[in-house]
């Protein structure tokens, strides 16, 4: 009887390691922002792409009429808010490691806040599965029921996002890889538009996402930022909440 449950302990034993020795933990500082899933992490001595894994954050169109915005640029600002800076644990699952741009796939905690969780749970990404069910995959799910909700973020009754990021990036044939932004070099498409072809809505505060700067309504700086780099804001502190500050020259037009 005893040796039959040696055998039983054993056999739990030998199911249950491989599981655990898959995952493994990195350490590194987050050097840079590019969207609200995607971040750039300084490990050891080299640089690595971060995916945030399971969930997917609006994408960053810098065209409002696409249907992402102003949700994608939104989502960026709150991970630059809860990221920059930051020395971050990812933990990995050697199964499904990398996704198939060669980005470490991760949840990412910085101090103990789970980051993946936090862009879920505030409507500012959705839970995302992937081909290999990670150990958070319900703690997400619940996150984005409780975002729904509560409508919160892209969950707004009224002005929430009406498609996917998974649906608008198939539809537009988008990719999705850090290095997308230069892909009409490599095509030969034309150069992205002129600030002319798209004018600033008089009453937004304009942000420019490079520099970090917002520009009040109707200053001529605001006018004169790349569409690329723009981000929109209804108010100063809107603007600042994201991690902008105020330009110090410009005033507005009488």
């Amino acid at each position: 009887m005893i040796f039959n449950w040696v055998l039983l302990f054993l056999s739990l034993v030998y199911f249950i390691l491989p599981a655990t020795a898959a995952a493994k933990t990195l350490s590194g500082k987050v050097l840079k922002v590019f969207d609200g899933d995607t971040i750039l992490v300084r490990i050891h001595k080299h640089e690595e792409h971060v995916r945030l894994r399971e969930i997917d954050a609006p994408e960053v169109t810098h065209q409002r009429r696409i249907g992402q915005e102003p949700w994608g640029s939104r989502a960026k600002g709150f991970a630059y808010l809860l990221l920059r800076g930051k020395t971050v644990r990812l933990e990995i699952d050697e199964k499904d490691e990398r996704d198939k741009y060669q980005r470490l796939l991760a949840y990412v905690f910085a101090d103990r806040t789970f980051i993946n969780r936090e862009m879920v749970i505030s409507g500012n990404a959705f839970h995302y599965p992937g081909t290999v069910k990670g150990k958070y995959a319900g703690e997400l799910q619940e996150a984005e029921d409780e975002a729904r909700k509560k409508g919160l973020g892209v969950w707004d009754k009224k002005k929430g996002l009406k498609e996917r990021p998974q649906e608008f990036r198939s539809r537009t044939q988008r990719d999705e890889s850090p290095f997308s932004q230069f892909s009409h070099l490599i095509r030969g498409k034309a150069p992205p538009p002129s600030a002319k072809e798209y004018p600033v809505p008089p009453d937004k505060i304009v942000a420019n996402k490079r520099s970090m700067i917002y520009h009040m309504p109707g200053t001529p700086d605001a006018t004169r930022v790349n569409p690329k780099n723009r981000v929109f804001f209804d108010t100063a502190e809107e603007a600042e909440k994201a991690g902008y500050r105020r330009a110090k020259t410009g005033e507005p037009k009488q």
